[in-house]
């Protein structure tokens, strides 16, 4: 059976609306493939779990090094130095001390789905998701390579884990033509409220400086997220796909 985008994205608007502490009860584990995914797809439920007293871990599994690649003034281990440093000031304005955001370090833009790599960042969401019984991780259709790969990675991981549950959260497949086919049923899941923590979300976002704002001036094509795109993660609830294992 196929959908198309369109349908899918139409069917997340009628996911039931929850509070955040009728969705963790116990604990959260985020797989996020770059640092700025955790803050735009769960910046709001990682600062409510936090202000509810709820323990947060955030798995980063890229380094980030690829957003700019024409860039001289920021080489490749400079820009993922920068982005972790990024990624851990996000963290702590959702609540989140350092000692509980993690690196897997694989190189952006080609996140391994099999090998040793994969195997080892596998092994380390499962030990990570143990203390959770929330794990959320990219929808499996983001056109990205990263995003699909952290799917796969935490989807083996997770089947390992015993009351372990695994949701999915769109980024860029937000902005996939909507007339695009899509495999399997409509989706099911839920939007969880969020509006209490916009602005901790906001600030977690605008923590990762080289990817919202001209901070990079010497690669005018390097990736940088728009007003636009920013918007589509703006709102008072964030929304989580039911990923069955």
């Amino acid at each position: 059976m196929s959908l198309t985008l369109g349908a899918a994205l139409e069917a997340m608007t009628t996911f039931p609306e929850i509070e955040p502490a009728d969705f963790v009860r116990r604990g959260f584990l985020v797989v996020a493939p770059h640092p700025d995914d955790e803050s735009l797809g769960c910046g709001g439920l990682i600062a409510a779990c936090r202000a509810a007293g709820l323990p947060v871990t955030i798995l980063i599994v890229s380094d980030g090094a690829g957003s700019h690649p024409g860039s001289t003034l920021f080489s490749a281990p400079i820009l993922a130095k920068l982005r972790q440093q990024e990624a851990i000031m996000a963290a702590a304005a959702l609540g989140v001390g350092p000692s509980h955001v993690h690196f897997a370090g694989l190189p952006d833009r080609h996140v391994p789905m099999t090998g040793r790599e994969a195997e080892q960042a596998c092994d380390r969401i499962a030990t990570l998701a143990a203390a959770a019984d929330v794990v959320a991780v990219t929808w499996r259709h983001d056109p990205h390579g990263d995003h699909k790969a952290s799917f796969a990675l935490a989807r083996a991981a997770v089947r390992r884990v015993p009351g372990a549950t695994l949701w999915e959260y769109p980024i860029w497949g937000l902005t996939l033509p909507p007339q695009m086919p899509m495999p399997g049923e409509s989706p099911r899941g839920v939007r969880v409220r969020i509006a209490d923590h916009l602005p901790a979300k906001r600030r977690a976002i605008a923590a990762h400086a080289s990817q919202t704002t001209a901070l990079i001036v010497d690669d005018p094509k390097g990736f940088r997220l728009t007003p636009g795109m920013l918007a589509r993660f703006d709102t008072d609830w964030e929304t989580f796909i039911e990923c069955p294992l």
